[in-house]
């Protein structure tokens, strides 16, 4: 990476640009907060509560409010470009500090348009109970945060 403005997401990254993208999904932007999180404030979103359940793969919700509305996000993630959908869209290329953060405010949008009530994200983690060990720590966060 030639300038310090650039960030290079190819597969064949140098150690220093291995740095650089270590550094942006890790605090350079995102002053170290959850991409996913991050995304939907620059997006203009203010999230009012953010927990994600899981460790290599999981699931992440967001209580959010935009354009006056107040509602839950729930999505999942995981640690590679073939089951995370953050570091899916991020792409193989070279962008500017800015271009990747209209990038970003463009992916979060797509959240926002799905916002949803509590009672519907309580009723889909209510559902795994039963296989997903960190279920019941999920339904408790969800009602501490209402």
């Amino acid at each position: 990476i030639g300038q310090k403005n650039i960030i290079n997401t190819s597969t064949s990254l140098t150690k220093r640009g291995r740095r650089e993208m270590k550094k942006f999904y890790s605090y350079d932007l995102r002053d170290g907060k959850n991409p996913y999180q991050w995304v939907l404030e620059e997006a203009g979103a203010t999230v009012l509560a953010f927990n994600e359940f899981g460790s290599y793969q999981g699931d992440w919700f967001a209580k959010v409010e935009y354009k006056g509305r107040v509602g839950w996000i729930k999505d999942s993630y995981g640690s590679c470009s073939g089951c995370d959908a953050f570091e899916s869209e991020t792409g193989y290329e070279e962008r500017t500090r800015e271009e990747w953060k209209s990038f970003c405010k463009s992916f979060a949008k797509t959240y926002l348009k799905e916002i949803r009530t509590f009672e519907e994200v309580l009723k889909e983690a209510e559902e795994n109970t039963d296989w997903d060990m960190e279920a019941k720590d999920m339904v408790k966060w969800l009602k501490d945060n209402k």
